[in-house]
């Protein structure tokens, strides 16, 4: 499949897998994340440091055009480093982001509460259908708006950048919008849309696949936020939120493919 992004330059190019399922001329929230992951990992990769904690602002749609992603180091300490990320269309800020990174160290030996193991099939136990022009590959575990918390396996198809590899690190920024429509939704499908996403790691993702767990939805006066557990094969590896406002374009929308 095509990649994502094309270097020119300074810039990254999006192409037109990139593109909102919502309109052709707005990136899709999925490759936000990416753009901010994708900014941290090019501050200056450190293998003694792990990405934490790092939060998408979706504070305009971004357009379809060349952007510039921009970051800076705000802090640069022996075990903590924090770095922003704007991403630019021209002179406008479209989207920005910020990371907090913590440097590995011996872990204590204690016993706070932790969930349950993730007993669930393995993604390949899963019929799995065509993606259409998405990046990325979902498969359910259990049918949208059935009881419960959702769940579902996911992993990125394409390059994230023409010929530069797909990281653990941008494999998890991709995949952590996807926490609005998991946790978001509900029996009559999904009524918000999200303005941020904020994605907790304790450690990277091995392999491929990613698995989303709803962990709840708490909203009152149009004002709303979801959570989900994060997974790879080998168990729980973080937490994301994401905040969200109704939108009736979507329900709207939702009814018509209904018909």
């Amino acid at each position: 499949m095509q990649a994502s992004f094309t270097r020119d330059g300074e810039f990254l190019v999006p192409s037109p897998v990139a593109a909102s399922p919502w309109s052709d001329e707005m990136l899709n929230g999925h490759h936000m994340g990416g753009l901010i992951g994708w900014g941290v990992q090019h501050d200056g990769a450190d293998p003694e440091f792990q990405l934490s904690r790092m939060t998408v602002d979706m504070v305009r749609a971004v357009p379809m055009v060349p952007l510039l992603v921009e970051t800076r180091r705000t802090r640069d300490g022996r075990r903590l480093r924090a770095v922003d990320v704007s991403v630019r269309a021209g002179d406008i800020e479209v989207l920005r982001g910020s990371a907090v990174l913590l440097r590995r160290s011996e872990h204590p030996d204690s016993g706070p509460w932790t969930p349950e193991p993730w007993d669930v099939p393995a993604p390949e136990s899963i019929e799995g259908g065509p993606t259409g022009p998405m990046t990325w590959e979902v498969r359910r575990i259990n049918e949208w708006g059935a009881p419960g918390p959702g769940r579902v396996w996911l992993r990125e198809t394409a390059d994230f950048v023409a010929g530069e590899p797909l990281t653990p690190l941008l494999r998890a920024s991709l995949m952590a919008d996807f926490t609005n429509p998991l946790s978001n939704s509900g029996p009559d499908g999904l009524a918000f849309i999200n303005t941020d996403v904020t994605m907790y790691l304790a450690r990277d993702p091995r392999g491929e696949w990613i698995g989303l767990e709803s962990a709840g939805h708490l909203g009152a006066d149009g004002v709303a936020f979801g959570t989900t557990w994060m997974y790879d094969r080998d168990g729980l590896i973080g937490h994301c939120v994401a905040g969200a406002l109704p939108d009736p374009r979507i329900r709207e929308r939702m009814r018509e493919e209904r018909r």
